[in-house]
């Protein structure tokens, strides 16, 4: 990736890089079944959308370079007039709540505490294409750790895992292993905060989420994972898998990216895993910081937000909120 992909430039002076395609031939595949994507399809979607760009008047900054556009095309099928919509979502979420989506940075204490106790482990591709993501909630401590630190650290990853196109074009697998987890972790959310990381994460961020299946759950915890879902769209509710046992969810995952303890194959063990992406995460911090220098004229889409989200106006006094 060229370095300049981290500074969003003036629209006078767009970005304009030359993009090749590099994946094995299975992402060539998924991508054109799946995703409708060819190289000229491409090449024009990534035109037509830089253009839009240039003639919005309420962005002022933006990143145009392939890594970034095509993240939005590939979510929405490389339909422009939709990718452009979901541009302008997600810089509008970042922008309404900076304290959750905005200066994201691995030394902060919330995510310092989450990459040492190693809650979260991308375990790697699947042989169709899925990226997996396996969560160990017993390693999350609901004492120290608080919703939008979660949702920080959330964003961090995901922003990390979106500069990878084995992402953009075959999806993520979420797995959720719920195994002694701590009520607490579950005690911290309200309704606003639930709403605010599910407009976000979920809504307004361009990652296909291919499946997410759960084990394990406390049925103490299922009412408050009932009232998470409720915020999300149907649509992302029908994609939600459920387990009483961690060995019924193990049958999704191929051995060779499934940890010795969880009965696989796999080389590394987790902290070795998690090492391997924390070391990408340091690599790519430069263009993680770099989002930040975008900018989008906030009252026009502050009126436009409001609008399209009105169950989401009392969550305002919310969106500087930051732990230090």
């Amino acid at each position: 990736m060229s370095k300049l992909a981290a500074y969003p430039v003036d629209k006078e002076s767009v970005m304009v890089d030359k993009y090749t395609f590099t994946l094995p031939e299975l992402y060539r595949e998924i991508a054109k079944e799946e995703l409708r994507e060819t190289d000229q399809v491409r090449d024009v979607a990534m035109t037509q959308m830089r253009e839009w760009i240039v003639r919005n008047k309420y962005i002022h900054k933006c990143r145009t370079d392939a890594s970034f556009l095509l993240r939005f095309l590939r979510a929405n099928k490389f339909s422009v007039p939709m990718a452009c919509e979901a541009l302008e979502r997600y810089l509008t979420v970042r922008e309404m709540y900076p304290g959750w989506y905005k200066h994201l940075d691995i030394t902060e204490p919330g995510t310092q505490i989450l990459l040492k106790d190693g809650p979260l482990s991308i375990l790697g591709q699947d042989s169709a294409g899925r990226t997996f993501a396996l969560f160990r909630m017993e390693l999350v401590n609901g004492e120290l750790v608080m919703p939008v630190q979660m949702c920080r650290y959330a964003s961090h990853v995901l922003e990390t895992m979106l500069e990878s196109e084995e992402v953009q074009i075959g999806g993520l697998m979420v797995l959720m292993d719920y195994t002694r987890v701590d009520m607490k972790v579950f005690q911290n959310w309200g309704a606003t905060e639930m709403k605010i990381v599910m407009e976000g994460l979920i809504h307004n961020y361009p990652v296909q989420y291919r499946e997410v299946h759960g084990a394990k759950l406390p049925k103490l915890a299922i009412p408050i994972i009932e009232q998470l879902l409720s915020f999300g769209s149907p649509k992302f509710r029908e994609i939600i898998h459920c387990y009483t046992s961690v060995a019924e969810m193990q049958k999704l995952m191929e051995p060779s990216i499934t940890p010795k303890q969880y009965g696989g194959s796999m080389e590394l063990d987790l902290n070795d895993v998690n090492k391997r992406f924390l070391d990408r995460m340091v690599e790519l911090q430069d263009v993680i910081a770099g989002l930040d220098k975008m900018e989008i004229d906030m009252d026009h889409y502050t009126e436009v937000w409001d609008k399209l989200n009105p169950d989401l106006m009392e969550a305002r006094s919310f969106k500087n909120l930051t732990f230090d």
